[in-house]
């Protein structure tokens, strides 16, 4: 275990330490639940716990004022941490991937699934006023692991997926383990029930972070549990998909995008698109582009390079649209594309929704855009026809084919009808189709974290990679739910308003 020293000089809004109980992170990661938790109480988090080096100095860097191990959470002595202080909130966001659905019929570690235990070790000895935790809603059917067996012969079923030999032990760690079906939900109401007899009271619900102001749909069980005989209160709502009176309007994935980085057309890569990736994007450009009926206008009128005018979404075509390339005007539209398969089949979403949830790899949500002219110039018309050709690939007759293959269809323009939208009911012809991966910041703004939040190094100074910034931002709690825990459940908030929850 290694305990790093906190920073004097604080880089948050929270410089002064408070003098009374301590706020504890156990699974600080690079921050998310600490900033829900300052925002939320406007009091630092004094305690932050995580075993990875990158993301326990990215916390650093952003919240200098608390003091850092660099460990794993069974190591630190609570009683030692806490040094004698009370503890006012204390939270838990165990590794969830070994719960999530998204893992399929993977095999499963009893040490990842099992880190939620701990949070009884720090209840038991340091007695934290308030708990809270963060995991997928599969937690609620956390159950005791057993190994899989082969349905031909019932033998046990080894980790590299052999059979077990008749009469052959398979040591524990060598097995391929799932969770018991028969005893779904056991060790959840274990731990709940050991929180009870330690004298909580528990409750728990699923939240939806875009329910709280973050640009991001990420669903999310959080638990809460109170010891100090104040009621538990579950926030609510500030934003809605149709916002009834006190509430705001879910915010958009638009609002997350640097419009001026330009998106790299799909076609002529040196590294052709997977098949898989090429039918998604021609579904998603059938359905939010050319049938949606109101394409989302990207809204600066240079994307791709030409011209420096910003204009208003909601200001009149021409003015949206004011890009002289050849005597024509062209704007672009978008979508954001998914580009997991599995159990997700949706081509993408909107713009103007939330953003999916974003994930360690940060790869499900890409960008596409679609560039139109509403009159076509001739140093574009074979682009219009390479886009034609590319959707009678997949819409055509005969059905879809690898859309990697070369397109003969090309330069035949009598075979080809060029593919048109009405954007206010002035028809465009696409002339290029272009798609690129998120960036961090990007991917932070859509789970809620300040633009302030810094991402590209940690507190001595190390660099980052793009891969270490999507991971941390994918493992992260969203801030903005976290903080409307907080403050609903800070015992200094004079009223409190009891929503109701399910036990």
């Amino acid at each position: 275990m290694t305990r790093l020293p906190p920073q004097l000089d604080w880089r948050t809004q929270f410089a002064l330490d408070y003098q009374g109980e301590i706020n504890v992170d156990l699974f600080a990661g690079g921050g998310g639940a600490s900033t829900g938790l300052e925002m939320g109480l406007n009091r630092p988090v004094h305690v932050a716990i995580n075993h990875d080096a990158d993301a326990i100095s990215m916390h650093q860097a952003n919240h200098p004022g608390a003091e850092h191990y660099l460990s794993d959470v069974y190591e630190v002595d609570p009683v030692a941490a806490c040094r004698g202080r009370p503890v006012g909130h204390f939270h838990a966001s165990p590794d969830c991937t070994h719960h999530s659905q998204a893992r399929g019929g993977q095999p499963r570690k009893r040490a990842i699934r099992s880190l939620s235990w701990v949070v009884h070790k720090w209840a038991g000895l340091v007695r934290p006023r308030v708990i809270t935790l963060e995991n997928v809603e599969q937690i609620l059917q956390w159950s005791p692991l057993v190994a899989k067996r082969c349905k031909a012969t019932g033998r046990v079923i080894k980790i590299d997926g052999s059979v077990a030999a008749p009469g052959e032990r398979v040591p524990v760690q060598e097995q391929f383990l799932v969770p018991d079906r028969s005893r779904r939900g056991h060790n959840w109401g274990h731990f709940v029930e050991g929180l009870r007899r330690l004298g909580y009271r528990v409750e728990w619900r699923t939240l939806r972070a875009c329910d709280y102001g973050a640009p991001t749909t990420r669903e999310r069980l959080f638990m809460i549990a109170r010891c100090d005989g104040q009621p538990i209160v579950w926030p609510k709502p500030t934003h809605h998909r149709r916002p009834k009176r006190g509430q705001k309007s879910w915010r958009s994935a638009a609002e997350c995008i640097d419009w001026t980085i330009p998106t790299r057309s799909i076609f002529d890569r040196p590294k052709p698109l997977a098949a898989n990736t090429l039918r998604r994007i021609a579904k998603g450009i059938d359905r939010f582009v050319l049938s949606s009926g109101d394409p989302f206008i990207v809204p600066i009128a240079n994307y791709g390079g030409t011209g420096d005018a910003v204009h208003a979404i909601d200001e009149p075509l021409r003015t949206i649209t004011a890009w002289p390339r050849g005597g024509s005007y062209a704007v672009a539209t978008a979508y954001m594309a998914q580009m997991n398969g599995g159990f997700n089949e949706s081509p993408g979403r909107d713009l103007r929704e939330p953003l999916s949830t974003v994930s360690a790899r940060g790869s499900q949500q890409q960008l596409v855009t679609a560039l139109v002219e509403c009159r076509l110039a001739p140093e574009t018309q074979a682009g219009a026809l390479r886009v034609a050709a590319f959707l009678i690939s997949y819409y055509g007759k005969g059905g879809p084919r690898d859309l990697r293959e070369p397109m003969d269809t090309l330069t035949t323009r009598d075979r080809l009808a060029l593919v048109t939208v009405l954007i206010r009911g002035v028809p465009h012809v696409i002339v290029d189709i272009g798609l690129r991966m998120l960036k961090p910041r990007e991917l932070y703004r859509a789970q809620g974290f300040p633009d302030s939040y810094i991402i590209d190094h940690g507190h001595d100074g190390r660099r980052f990679t793009v891969t270490a910034q999507t991971r941390m931002c994918g493992n992260s709690v969203s801030p903005l739910p976290m903080a409307a825990i907080a403050a609903a459940n800070d015992h200094q908030v004079a009223t409190l308003q009891t929503v109701g929850g399910a036990a």
